[in-house]
């Protein structure tokens, strides 16, 4: 094996400098790497979910790289090196402390290939809190190098004006803590159900606390809720907890169309895209039946393949669409298309299209 190794050695130094330049570049030109999350995080499963998914497609290979969340995987992006894309949390981008932090151009410098699925944000307590109100000037346990749920729970307590000390703290440690009163609540965010809170005993120590939506917040947060399918231990048959959801963005740097690194990413929007219906089956995440590419993200801009991509299938769509109005047309026996006003073709065309929706159903991916 040593000899091997040796060998293969000497003979990649002993391929002229050009040749092993040219193989180089090679290599570079399909590689991409994508900034998840720590292991256990929804992030760091979904980024793996889409290396499995897209494969080598367009002669592309993806790498899925362990980030920390928040404000450092936006860090990340725009100044490590080899990172093409991220996963950031949709609540972070447009915050004042990301433009504190990176300045005020983030949104020239980031643009976005696709707003995914949102990230509940679960807030386990024991007895005596009944409000998120009561959590006032408590202790509130947040899990280790979680940058999501670190920010998100910071940026709450500040738009509902509740003081309270944030730790930082082990999640197996911080249930025990929360069970004898040290804790008042542990908060963590991720898609539902998480496995970790699924796995806690239905012995009664334990809730999920109603965490409801309020304008203040604006449109960072989305109303969401927890079911008794998702943690029969925690919630009662037929009953449902409101919480508040963020949603997870797949952002790039803001690139020239010239540049290498833009290339790569526009291989990557079409062998995404496509991926995402068989995403949506039962063997992956069932965060990926609730992508919608259609879904906008008002803080910063689409990346230009990403529009360019979304642009081409609506015109595939409407042309689709218009061929089989005029197919209705000719074989229903409707007044053929030169007897009708341009607007009963218009009011036509506009129930068509609604009973063709209404028949075949609406996709969660649709464009």
């Amino acid at each position: 094996m040593l000899l091997f190794g040796w060998s293969t050695e000497r003979s990649a130094l002993a391929q002229p400098k050009s040749q092993r330049a040219a193989q180089q570049k090679k290599v570079n030109e399909s590689a991409l790497m994508i900034l998840s999350g720590r292991p256990g995080t929804t992030y760091f499963t979904m980024a793996r979910d889409i290396v499995a998914a897209v494969g080598e497609a367009n002669d592309l290979r993806l790498m899925a790289v362990d980030g920390a969340g928040g404000a450092d995987n936006i860090r990340d992006l725009l100044y490590l090196r080899g990172i093409d894309l991220a996963l950031v949390p949709a609540n972070l981008v447009a915050h004042p402390s990301t433009a504190a932090a990176f300045g005020p151009n983030v949104p020239q410098r980031l643009h976005y290939i696709a707003r995914l699925y949102g990230e509940e944000i679960h807030v386990l307590v024991g007895r005596g809190i009944e409000s998120i109100a009561d959590l006032r000037g408590k202790k509130i346990a947040v899990p280790l190098q979680d940058g999501n749920a670190e920010f998100s729970v910071n940026d709450l307590l500040q738009n509902l004006q509740i003081e309270a000390e944030v730790v930082p703290m082990a999640a197996a440690d911080a249930i025990d803590e929360v069970r004898s009163g040290t804790l008042a609540a542990l908060v963590t965010m991720g898609g539902k159900p998480l496995r970790f809170v699924a796995g806690l005993p239905k012995d009664g120590s334990l809730r999920l606390l109603p965490l409801p939506y309020g304008e203040q917040l604006g449109d960072a947060y989305t109303p969401s809720a927890f079911r008794s399918t998702d943690y029969p231990a925690l919630i009662a048959g037929g009953q449902t907890v409101e919480t508040l959801s963020v949603g997870a963005v797949l952002v790039a740097n803001n690139l020239a169309k010239s540049d290498e690194g833009y290339r790569r990413i526009a291989k990557f929007v079409p062998a995404f895209f496509s991926a995402l219906s068989e995403l949506a089956g039962p063997q992956w995440h069932p965060k990926w039946s609730e992508v919608n590419l259609a879904a906008d993200l008002s803080s910063l801009p689409r990346f230009a393949a990403s529009t360019e991509w979304l642009g081409r299938i609506r015109r595939q769509q409407a042309a689709s669409m218009q061929q089989g109005f005029e197919k209705f047309l000719s074989s229903s026996g409707a007044p053929g298309p030169s007897a009708l006003s341009p607007k009963q073709r218009r009011e036509l065309f506009e129930e068509f299209v609604k009973w063709t929706r209404g028949s075949a159903g609406t996709s969660q991916q649709r464009p």
